[in-house]
């Protein structure tokens, strides 16, 4: 299964359409957590070609917290993040960023996630974050989809 997966009308850096300078992610689920194909352009590069560690951070903050949401329907924070950069990732190259849920401890989650390179799936970076239920966030994601399919 490839089902997309939107956070409509949310101004979010990492996940929102709706914000002219960020980065647009686009979310499929899985049957496995949810994945994001992405190809970074130069201007979020740290090292020339490689894109920046903060930028990688964010790419896998932003699927893990969409897993949440696309495999039990309500959205949460971040608490905690950690993440292992094994090998750069260059830039202008096709990713795919996967996560999943690990661990659903009912208000809480652990989420593990990763950049792979999309040719050859080798993973690159990985995460591994506790994440908090959020119902600010929640009526927030349900009030956007309302919003979406009232505008129809």
């Amino acid at each position: 299964m490839r089902r997309k997966v939107t956070f409509r009308g949310s101004t979010c850096f990492g996940c929102g359409a709706d914000n002219p300078q960020g980065l647009r992610l686009r979310f499929f689920e899985t049957d496995e957590g949810v994945e994001v194909d992405y190809v970074s352009p130069p201007h979020l590069d740290g090292a020339p070609g490689i894109i920046h560690g903060g930028i990688q951070g964010t790419l896998l903050d932003e699927a893990m917290c969409m897993a949440v949401y696309a495999k039990r329907g309500v959205g949460v924070v971040t608490g905690e993040l950690t993440v292992r950069y094994r090998k750069p990732v260059p830039s202008g190259t096709p990713l795919v960023i996967r996560s999943h849920i690990r661990e659903d401890r009912g208000r809480t989650f652990v989420i593990e996630g990763g950049i792979h390179l999309a040719e050859t799936g080798e993973e690159l970076t990985r995460a591994r974050g506790l994440f908090f239920l959020s119902p600010e966030v929640t009526r927030a994601a349900r009030g956007h989809e309302q919003n979406h399919e009232e505008g129809r």
